[in-house]
């Protein structure tokens, strides 16, 4: 992402240079100019100070009616919920009526505070008529509402309240029924990415991919927890789910496209994270036959189905398709292929990453995409250290162990230095500065 102030710098450096040829009015520039310095980064503070505010109230009223709860009766518990709560809905519609642009901050301020007090009146009052259910319900019901209120009104905090829950939500369920995958919550977080595109807003996109990585998380253990599956068969199936992020943000479609840097950007990164670790998770156990394989076949599929789409609205190149069916190939046959040929599989493997981060440095020179560049470099110098940790480094003593990856660190942060500097240097300035 482009600082603000490096942005703002070069749209002035731009736009002087429109001028002189004649594409930009020189009397519209400084109006351009301000309009540009005037939204973006001004209210951050004030932003920060509303929302801490928020989070301080909702402590506060969570806090004096724990201190007191056992002494008031219960219409006074409810009558301080009801009062709280749309106390804060009624502040929230009054400052949508009357906020001017640039103000709305303090409207989500208040939002949050309803949302947040929704779900404290949810607690309390499960907790004081004892109503059946699990606290998983609780969450439920208190992530509805926010989905509900970030589609209503519409509101970016609730919104963001919401993503958190959904993962949380998870969480609860599986902890309390570790018997039963929760799918469910396939279905608040893509509703809440449904509404994060229609409302154009970028940074949603990290927040909800975050939010997908949790529940992964929480999958991958159950797997290994309650069904038993090997480490690596896991890790399989996480990197095939990197890839297909990877590969949907290169569609071309108006719901991804305010996210499709985040997907580029955390699949590339995800898929390489958990390849790396891939031959040391190797257990040498066979994977569960009648799932993993299915499982697996389905993810490929998905893989190369999304890369396909892509290469076929040209967001995608013929040596990208050629990565992502190598890599889908080499996956899914990895457990097996280990269990029946032993270590030899993981030093293919390694060759494989090398292969793998070469074509990320690529990929990255071609679209002047400058994280895959770094990730690339980043990735190939910890596999070759893997490599010497591996291999020569234990055929030294401790001395000469230290001594000659020192060298090695030194060597691989010059020589990968340079080359990326040169690479960095053939693309357009412009680019860059990103």
């Amino acid at each position: 992402m482009i600082l603000r102030q490096q942005y703002l710098k070069r749209l002035k450096s731009d736009l002087d240079r429109w001028s002189q040829r004649g594409l930009v009015d020189p009397a519209k520039i400084p109006s351009i100019i301000k309009d540009a310095e005037g939204t973006g980064g001004g209210t951050s503070l004030t932003t920060i100070l509303a929302v801490l505010g928020v989070v301080l109230l909702g402590f506060a009223a969570m806090s004096f009616v724990a201190a007191n709860w056992t002494e008031m009766s219960k219409l006074t518990k409810l009558l301080m919920l009801a009062i709280g709560m749309w106390g804060a809905v009624g502040i929230a519609a009054w400052r949508i009526r009357v906020d001017e642009e640039g103000q709305a901050l303090y409207t989500e301020a208040a939002i949050l505070l309803a949302v947040i007090l929704f779900g404290v009146s949810i607690m309390l009052i499960g907790q004081m008529y004892h109503i059946g259910g699990e606290y998983s319900d609780g969450l439920m019901l208190w992530l509805a509402g926010s989905l509900l209120t970030a589609w209503l009104v519409p509101s970016r905090a609730a919104l963001v309240l919401a993503i958190i829950l959904a993962p949380m939500w998870s969480i609860a369920v599986l902890t309390e029924d570790p018997s039963v995958l929760h799918w469910q919550f396939l279905i608040p977080i893509s509703f809440a990415s449904l509404l994060a595109a229609g409302m154009g807003w970028r940074p949603a996109a990290h927040l909800i991919i975050v939010a997908w990585g949790v529940w992964f998380f929480v999958t991958a253990m159950w797997l290994l927890d309650y069904l038993d599956w090997s480490l690596d068969s896991v890790m399989v199936l996480a990197t095939m789910v990197a890839l297909t992020i990877f590969a949907k943000g290169h569609i071309s479609m108006r719901v991804i496209a305010p996210f499709e840097d985040a997907m580029i950007h955390w699949g590339l990164f995800a898929a390489m994270a958990v390849a790396f670790w891939l031959p040391l998770a190797a257990e040498g156990l066979l994977p569960d036959e009648n799932s993993y394989i299915w499982l697996a076949v389905l993810l490929g599929a998905s893989v190369l189905g999304t890369g396909g789409w892509a290469f076929a609205q040209s967001r995608a190149s013929l040596p990208d398709m050629a990565v992502l069916v190598a890599s889908v190939l080499v996956l899914i046959a990895f457990p097996y292929a280990r269990l029946a040929w032993g270590d030899v599989v993981d030093w293919l493997f390694v060759i494989a990453y090398f292969g793998a981060s070469v074509w990320c440095v690529s990929y990255g020179t071609r679209t002047h995409d400058r994280f895959s560049i770094n990730l690339g470099f980043t990735a190939f110098g910890l596999m070759a250290l893997y490599v010497y940790f591996e291999t020569v480094g234990t055929l030294l003593d401790t001395a000469a162990f230290f001594a000659i990856g020192g060298l090695l660190l030194i060597g691989l942060s010059v020589g990968l230095g340079r080359i990326r500097t040169q690479l960095l240097a053939q693309q357009p300035k412009s680019q860059t500065e990103a």
